[in-house]
């Protein structure tokens, strides 16, 4: 017995220490569906500066977008008629608890000044599609990327009255 001790515990540490380890490229990873994927490519190239000198005779609006993490991306959006703040807004794209990605606004004269959340509901293409029915006005925001690189942005919805509503921005990158 004495002698089949050592030889069995010597098999048991060769065994133990001598099963390799599965390589890194064959333990699955969280999957990420194509959504998810191209959402997080579409939003890499929304982050920056843009304006908009067009659709609203008189002003310029802004869009200014920055990545905080993998995860949340911080946005300001305000429009400027001469030297003058008209309106401002706080932007977030961000995952809920859910880890559905979403478009989050605060406006502070609107919904008492509280962050209202258009949940992501589709990504197609070059475009992410954002939706909120309960949300008075707006109900629906999407983001386009256009070939030449610019952003169209349409806000779009049932107005008060019933009758639908919208308008739109075409977001030019500002040279850095």
């Amino acid at each position: 017995m004495k002698k089949f001790l050592p030889v069995f515990a010597a098999a048991l540490i060769l065994v133990a220490c001598g099963t390799p380890e599965a390589p890194a490229e064959e333990i699955p990873a969280k999957p990420v569906d194509s959504t998810t994927a191209r959402y997080r490519e579409l939003v890499l190239k929304l982050m920056g500066a843009w304006t908009d000198s067009v659709s609203e005779p008189g002003a310029l609006v802004h869009e200014i977008w920055s990545r905080t993490d993998d995860a949340f991306h911080a946005g300001t959006g305000f429009v400027m008629v001469g030297q003058d703040t008209v309106f401002i807004e706080h932007l977030s794209l961000a995952y809920d608890s859910t880890g559905t990605p979403s478009y989050d606004v605060r406006v502070p004269s609107q919904s008492e000044g509280g962050m209202v959340r258009f949940p992501l509901t589709a990504c197609i293409g070059d475009s992410m599609v954002f939706e909120n029915p309960a949300h008075d006005f707006p109900q629906r925001i999407v983001y386009a990327l256009q070939a030449d690189g610019d952003w169209i942005a349409r806000v779009s919805g049932m107005g008060k009255d019933g009758t639908p509503r919208g308008f739109s921005y075409r977001f030019k990158r500002v040279a850095s």
